[in-house]
């Protein structure tokens, strides 16, 4: 495992995270988490979680001698552009959470405290969005490579 604090880290925040996946009484169904995600962290804990899915996955693909080199330098490349996504996403909805938090701290503060903090809440959640719209074709690119080879 290359960074095993991170992984628990997401591991953690994503049990914390109510709601990623929807349930049907009665029902077996598989939704997208991204899809299923309802608020903007939601759906970034989603991607993080379905980029380090798939990384575990190409991972043992990778480690597999019977698996076509070629596909394996098409899952490194593939791996090559959605990590930076997924860091950069990371980094994105930690500073979305310290933005909400510090906007739910100052709503007893004065009005331009309160109006600091609404505007810094405003600029994270945008950033998270163009980080989660950054991540999502890479991630799902290397998803599509694991999947064809799982069958």
């Amino acid at each position: 495992m290359r960074y095993p604090l991170r992984t628990i880290a997401l591991a953690l925040a994503l049990a914390a995270t109510p709601a990623c996946a929807s349930i049907r009484a009665g029902q077996t169904e598989i939704v997208n988490p991204v899809g299923a995600a309802r608020t903007l962290d939601q759906r970034a804990y989603a991607l993080l979680h379905s980029y380090a899915a798939v990384i575990e996955e190409a991972t043992d693909i990778v480690r597999d001698p019977n698996a076509p080199m070629a596909f394996k330098r098409a899952l490194g490349q593939a791996e090559a552009v959605a990590t930076p996504a997924a860091e950069t996403l990371e980094i994105a909805i930690t500073a979305y959470m310290n933005a909400r938090a510090d906007f739910e701290t100052s709503t007893s503060e004065s009005q331009p405290t309160l109006e600091r903090a609404a505007m810094g809440l405003t600029i994270a959640a945008r950033r998270l969005g163009e980080a989660i719209a950054a991540a999502q074709a890479p991630v799902t690119e290397l998803e599509e490579l694991v999947r064809a080879r799982r069958g």
